[in-house]
């Protein structure tokens, strides 16, 4: 179980600005449309993608108890949401080692671990910014 603060003022911050980056680089529509101008498309890193799946299923448990009593939610959190969230850590230490630094997957990652105490404070406790 993750030690949670008892306040966390703008964690809906924090989210946004550690989620943005994974949200961006795993475009795959803009990537379509660039391609379909004849423009350059990026490359969606398979780890991007990975990252922003499992980003997703934290979403996902996040709008099925969205309106239900804050015990509940933070119930559901600590039940299912807190595995996951240990494991995104895990899996984000075992693939940061894979990434070339100064790219931007390697600087997305770094960013969240760098803030991961509050990131995973904010999620278990705050929920997500759906």
């Amino acid at each position: 179980m993750v030690a949670l603060p008892t306040s966390l003022p703008n964690s809906s911050v924090y989210q946004v600005h550690a989620q943005r980056p994974y949200l961006k680089l795993a475009d795959v529509e803009q990537s379509a449309r660039r391609r379909s101008r004849g423009e350059p498309a990026g490359v969606i890193s398979p780890i991007v993608l990975e990252a922003v799946r499992r980003l997703d299923a934290l979403f996902e448990i996040e709008r099925a108890i969205n309106g239900q009593s804050t015990e509940h939610r933070r119930a559901v959190r600590q039940e299912l949401s807190a595995p996951l969230v240990a494991n995104l850590k895990t899996w984000m230490r075992e693939q940061r080692p894979k990434l070339s630094r100064g790219t931007d997957p390697a600087r997305a990652m770094d960013c969240m671990l760098k803030r991961w105490r509050r990131l995973a404070a904010s999620w278990l406790m705050g929920g997500f910014v759906c």
